[in-house]
């Protein structure tokens, strides 16, 4: 299903979002006031537009209404951002999602009405460090208030089906797709399929079960 979304700044995390989004089908209409960071993604977005998202005519015109979402990533120019959040919070903007650099100013964004902040370089930098610093864990992160993540079968699992292993019951997670050495990544649908020594995972569940079952 397409979504229809506004992104507002142009920078390098502005930028590639609208072209991700764009290229998953989506409706993506960017905006920023620098000619050459519009320009530079108008053949790769739904539409591209050179304004100053800080001005309310321009909100206005936007008509923000539409989007499923709204995302502003000026997080440098703070004061416009706050502006520009003001101002689609004041033309009905439905979900608002602002990009900030320090804690100070996402606790500031979502007061005044951000639905979601966030902080890319630490929401990476806490992934990077969970994946360096859990053994049998490659990567995971937040989903809907639960936890995706990779990982490999640990010896203390080796030798048993999903189905013995009762994860589901036990420990409230679900083993979602399994890739064995050599083979290809497959969705689980048998719960009799049984787990070797070095099998990858992918499962959903509360990042605590998670670490209990596969951090040792």
């Amino acid at each position: 299903m397409k979504g229809t979304y506004a992104i507002l700044g142009l920078g390098t995390f502005g930028s590639k979002l609208a072209v991700e989004l764009s290229n998953y089908g989506h409706n993506v209409v960017a905006v920023d006031r620098n000619r050459e960071s519009v320009e530079n993604i108008r053949e790769l977005v739904t539409e591209a537009i050179i304004a100053d998202v800080s001005n309310p005519d321009v909100i206005k015109e936007l008509e923000v209404k539409k989007f499923d979402a709204v995302v502003i990533g000026m997080s440098s120019h703070f004061e416009d951002l706050i502006l520009a959040l003001t101002l689609v919070k004041q033309e009905g903007g439905g979900k608002i999602i602002t990009k900030a650099n320090t804690a100070i100013q996402k606790q500031i964004l979502l007061r005044l009405g951000a639905d979601e902040v966030i902080q890319p370089d630490q929401d990476i930098a806490e992934r990077l460090s969970k994946r360096l610093g859990m053994n049998n864990l490659s990567d995971m992160f937040k989903f809907k208030g639960s936890s995706i993540a990779e990982t490999i079968v640990p010896e203390s699992l080796a030798g048993k089906t999903i189905r013995e292993l009762d994860l589901r019951n036990r420990y409230n997670i679900i083993v979602l797709m399994i890739k064995k050495p050599g083979k290809e990544l497959e969705t689980v649908w048998n719960p009799d399929v049984r787990l070797e020594l070095g099998d990858e995972l992918t499962v959903v569940g509360k990042e605590k079960d998670i670490l209990r079952v596969f951090q040792n």
